[in-house]
């Protein structure tokens, strides 16, 4: 039996290559970013506030933000990473009490909903051998018959509705509920965005989840199908713990490592400033030929001829009409099929049938006619 996460998803969606590191290869890390680090103990004080109320103790604020920094001391290590260098842990952990004291004035003494259970390690069966790990921070529910998927965000961006309404992770969560509770008259989905003191809720309904749930089936099937495991590169790289060994940050860390000889010895330093010159310089070319081509033309026209000459190479100038069409092309295509004319006028898109192969989204038949082969693409981007 095969157990998804939505961690574990959102991952392969964010960097193929970093799920391969976590989920195939295994490979343990220390390195945690600050602001994961923030939102585990902000979760802990939270979870021993509905825990101890569940023992009918109501800690107090003051408790509270105690145990908080207990915790922050206690599981502090070097290698937490803070990527905004402007900012310092002590900043962040003024962050995370200031969440528990804004969430604790919000909404004491917490009687609001029952409370059922507490960071959850439940199982929701997809399908014969998938099951789905559902986590919840908070699961509640009220008197009416209401039940309530309750998740803590530390981030600081605040989510627009419409996403909250698309959002995956609580939703399939909601699944699991509406199995387990047949009583249940709703499944509400709360977000506490905590750096805001404010609560979100969304819902979902039979046909929305329905097609959430075979969303999720397909993302798993082309993960399970998946061959070839690339880099994505992303603002989210300065918080990924595997950053040191991924081969699109590994060589820019060596060098940082580097003393400034080694650095400017560098083979690779060296290859790619050869590289980027020679691309600016001939995107300079290409700039200066369409100009002088342009200039070319009108000296063609002005003298009426169509040959002119050069010092040992001389330049034809040649005029002929192109087809210009619309850039919406859809009336265009239906036309042409209309008129029985589109298998004279039309072709394979190689560009879009290479990709699908590769995917093995085609017939086996077309995937035995083409081999596949290693190839290279070199571009320079700035750093």
């Amino acid at each position: 039996m095969t157990t998804y996460s939505h961690s574990k998803l959102g991952t392969f969606q964010q960097c193929k290559f970093k799920y391969k590191l976590q989920y195939i290869d295994r490979i343990k890390v220390e390195l945690e970013g600050i602001e994961a680090f923030m939102g585990k103990r902000v979760h802990e004080t939270l979870e021993k506030l509905y825990k101890d109320l569940k023992f009918q103790k109501l800690n107090s604020k003051k408790e509270l933000l105690a145990f908080y920094s207990q915790q922050w001391d206690k599981e502090w290590h070097d290698e937490v990473i803070i990527a905004k260098k402007e900012y310092t842990a002590a900043n962040y952990k003024e962050m995370g009490r200031k969440f528990v004291s804004d969430y604790y004035e919000h909404y004491k003494p917490f009687k609001q909903l029952v409370t059922l259970g507490l960071e959850t390690q439940d199982r929701l069966e997809l399908a014969d051998d998938i099951q789905y790990h559902v986590r919840i921070d908070r699961f509640a529910c009220d008197k009416d018959g209401n039940y309530y998927i309750c998740d803590y965000k530390t981030n600081n961006s605040l989510k627009a509705q419409e996403e909250l309404d698309e959002d995956r992770q609580l939703a399939m969560y909601s699944l699991w509920v509406r199995k387990t509770y047949p009583d249940a008259k709703s499944v509400k989905l709360v977000w506490y965005f905590l750096a805001f003191d404010k609560e979100m809720v969304s819902e979902r309904n039979e046909e929305q989840l329905s097609a959430l749930k075979q969303d999720t089936l397909a993302l798993i099937k082309e993960i399970e199908s998946c061959k070839d495991f690339p880099t994505n590169v992303s603002a989210l790289c300065d918080y990924c713990p595997y950053k040191p060994q991924c081969p699109a940050w590994k060589h820019e860390i060596e060098l940082e490592a580097k003393s400034p000889k080694e650095f400017k010895d560098d083979d690779g330093l060296k290859l790619v400033d050869e590289y980027s010159l020679l691309d600016e310089t001939r995107k300079r070319a290409e700039s200066k030929m369409e100009e002088i081509k342009e200039k070319l033309v009108e000296f063609s026209e002005q003298k009426g001829i169509n040959m002119i000459w050069g010092t040992e190479k001389k330049a034809s100038v040649k005029e002929y009409y192109k087809v210009v069409f619309p850039e919406d092309k859809e009336e265009i295509v239906r036309l042409i099929k209309q008129k029985g004319i589109y298998e004279d006028v039309s072709s394979v898109n190689y560009l879009i049938l290479g990709p699908k192969i590769l995917k093995n989204q085609v017939p086996s038949e077309i995937i035995d006619k083409v081999k596949t082969e290693k190839a290279h693409r070199v571009s320079v981007s700035k750093r």
